[in-house]
């Protein structure tokens, strides 16, 4: 009796749960276009941080640090181009607006990231 609950209960969890791990539900967000450009955004923007980083300790010369972030802030560019247009292809809108005090808080996070002063 206990065996054949167990089963019925699987296969009910398997009836509500498979079909939310469907493509067709998640079409850009799993295994999706827009979550590797996003994956790379995030990378590209690690990146430049880290190299602040190492420069800030004092492991790279001012040579290598200018012309390593400005690599990397070419790259970035590129991916967040990909992200815009990819965005508007599929023409993702929010459920509801941000705020504009977080949008200039993400705003001076990403200015400071890049090493520039968010003017008022």
């Amino acid at each position: 009796m206990l065996v054949i609950f167990f089963v019925l209960m699987l296969a009910f969890l398997a009836y509500i749960f498979l079909p939310l791990a469907q493509d067709s539900y998640w079409p850009f967000v799993r295994r999706g276009a827009l979550a590797g450009i996003q994956g790379d955004k995030k990378e590209g923007l690690w990146a430049i941080s880290d190299v602040d980083f190492e420069y800030e300790m004092g492991k790279l010369t001012r040579e290598d640090y200018i012309s390593t972030r400005e690599s990397l802030k070419r790259e970035a560019l590129h991916v967040l181009e990909r992200e815009r247009d990819l965005s508007e292809k599929i023409a993702l809108k929010p459920k509801r607006e941000i705020s504009e005090a977080l949008k200039k808080d993400i705003t001076r996070e990403v200015l400071r990231i890049c090493g520039k002063k968010l003017s008022s």
